[in-house]
């Protein structure tokens, strides 16, 4: 019985790795930015979904610029949008790093590292 129990953990454990390593999948960025071009900011959206809506907000207020992708009109927004595993929007990258959904301390704490929020809206 005990024998059966280990091999039944085993199998277990090991689709439990296979499940890991699919959800991890590693990001080309260089696909990224040629789907996108390499502006430091781009905001991966769409016109109805309201989390996007803050987020524009949120940059607006922060005074900082960004160019924003369509996912759903934009082909080199689709393919950006699969290529980062876009799983919902709004999607926001940072230089080389991605924020997938609203993030706001997140995204701030990110523009503010790389020097993307103007003196005048930090705190």
């Amino acid at each position: 019985m005990m024998r059966r129990y280990d091999i039944l953990r085993g199998a277990g454990l090991a689709l439990l790795l296979v499940m890991l390593s699919a959800c991890t999948n590693k990001i080309d960025l260089a696909d990224v930015r040629a789907a996108i071009g390499d502006a430091p900011v781009v905001l991966l959206s769409t016109s109805t979904c309201g989390y996007c809506k803050k987020l524009r907000a949120d940059l607006a207020d922060w005074g900082v610029e960004y160019v924003d992708v369509d996912v759903e009109s934009d082909r080199n927004g689709q393919r950006a949008y699969e290529l980062v595993n876009g799983r919902g929007v709004p999607i926001l990258l940072v230089g080389d790093t991605v924020v997938h959904g609203y993030s706001p301390d997140r995204s701030r704490g990110l523009l503010a590292a790389a020097n993307l929020i103007p003196d005048s809206s930090t705190p």
